[in-house]
């Protein structure tokens, strides 16, 4: 015995089982190969998939973000014509009622003095800037309303008394007499007198600055 295994089989059968066994490694090799094809194909999928689902989420974010932003932009433009708009009513108003001013005056008032007159002009309130304008160099924008005062006392005395007394008060501005003169009341002497002054809105109620007077400051 030389352990030497010999084949005994006819030529013909011996081709025939070489050419079965090499398309069997042709099927093996053609199943993992369609098998790894298949692998890929499913891995691609699922990337294509994934890269969908972000692409429509990061779609759906960006439109939420831009609709936010419009509707803050539309917010901002409300606040800001509420802004404007309060700025002109705060420009054009007067913050107090005139029977308060006319009860200080009232009251300052020397005990033999007697007022026949009282009168307040706020042209000046027309004139600045309403309506969102702008205020011409030669307007004085600064809110105010000039007010006269007529009327008649015992003597000089009290008439810087009554002056003395209005200066006092923190809304009166530039309190002055423009004239005093002799008059009889019931045959008696007196002193028949006429004050000007200004009242300060600006004290009373300050108006807010805006966007839009900081950027006429530039």
């Amino acid at each position: 015995m030389t352990g030497r295994t010999m084949d005994l089989r006819p030529p013909a059968v011996r081709q025939r089982v070489a050419h079965a066994r090499e398309r069997s490694r042709l099927v093996q090799l053609s199943l993992l190969a369609a098998t790894c094809l298949s692998m890929a194909w499913s891995a691609a999928a699922w990337r294509l998939r994934e890269a969908r689902s972000d692409h429509e989420l990061a779609v759906t974010r960006a439109d939420e973000v831009l609709r936010v932003e419009r509707e803050l932009a539309e917010i901002t433009e409300r606040f800001d014509r509420a802004g404007r708009r309060l700025e002109v009513w705060r420009r054009c108003s007067i913050p107090f009622g005139a029977s308060s001013i006319l009860a200080s005056i009232a009251n300052d008032l020397p005990e033999s003095g007697t007022l026949e007159l009282v009168e307040f002009d706020a042209l000046s309130l027309i004139t600045s800037g309403v309506r969102g304008g702008r205020v011409s160099a030669d307007v004085d924008s600064t809110r105010r309303i000039a007010a006269e005062i007529e009327g008649f006392t015992a003597t000089d005395a009290d008439v810087a008394i009554f002056v003395e007394a209005l200066r006092r008060r923190p809304l009166f501005r530039d309190v002055r007499v423009e004239s005093t003169r002799h008059r009889s009341v019931a045959d008696r002497t007196a002193r028949a007198f006429r004050i000007v002054f200004e009242i300060d809105l600006e004290t009373a109620s300050p108006v807010l600055a805006t966007a839009f007077d900081s950027e006429g400051d530039e």
